[in-house]
């Protein structure tokens, strides 16, 4: 009985050191991976940075600053046409109003000069 109970231990034993060198050959693949690609993200990112070189912020509130005092005078030219494109349609019902006007003058003189000829 305690042949088989030393066997079983060292079966045991055995079955745990052949998962443990799994478990370790497992564990040192995966760190190998993990380690490669963050040698190649890091690799990467160098690349990265050389190629889109990040702006400080002093340039970065510059460009911002540029950008609102485009849109502002962008604003400004809006307002500008809008207002125009309103006089220009105040001024073409005035000129409609004013041939009206002559139509009527125009009309008023015939009829005037028609009745001083009688």
């Amino acid at each position: 009985m305690r042949d088989q109970e030393r066997t079983l231990n060292q079966d045991v034993e055995r079955c745990i050191n052949v998962l443990q060198d799994f478990l370790d050959t497992g564990s040192a693949k995966a760190i190998s991976v993990f380690s490669n690609k963050t040698s190649e993200n890091e690799d990467w990112l160098e690349e990265i940075r050389v190629k889109y070189r990040i702006k400080d912020n002093d340039e970065l509130q510059a460009i911002k600053m540029l950008k609102q005092k485009r849109l502002d005078q962008l604003e400004a030219l809006e307002s500008k046409v809008d207002y125009y494109e309103k006089l220009c349609d105040e001024l073409e019902e005035f000129q409609d109003e004013m041939e009206v006007k002559a139509k009527l003058e125009q009309n008023r003189r015939s009829r005037f000069d028609s009745m001083t000829r009688k």
